[in-house]
């Protein structure tokens, strides 16, 4: 028997893997807009979804209005991110209400 407790580790996700996302501004369901990021120590990121019913209930949950959804994968998603001048500093955090989510930051 071990002493420690091993930790199940994140499965990675490959750059090339589909995500969900959505445009980082947008409308609460009482009429005020508002932006949809998510920030840890200063750094804020663009919530990326594995699927379209993962991406529901973190919108529910925010608040949010209607939105478009989006598809592509994790590359394409950080290359819109480096191509909007004030997207530039933006990370995207993959699954944020999961138990692991998956933080990738962004190009400084």
């Amino acid at each position: 028997m071990g002493l420690f407790k091993k930790k199940k580790q994140p499965v990675p996700t490959p750059s090339d893997a589909k995500v969900y996302y959505s445009t980082p501004f947008g409308d609460t369901k009482d009429g005020k807009q508002k932006l949809f990021l998510l920030e840890r120590d200063g750094v804020r990121y663009l919530p990326v979804f594995r699927s379209v019913e993962s991406m529901k209930e973190f919108y529910e949950r925010r608040n949010r209005a209607a939105y478009m959804i989006l598809e592509g994968d994790v590359q394409r998603v950080m290359d819109t991110n480096r191509s909007i001048e004030l997207m530039k500093r933006v990370g995207i955090v993959i699954e944020p209400l999961s138990e692991h989510p998956v933080e990738i930051m962004p190009d400084m």
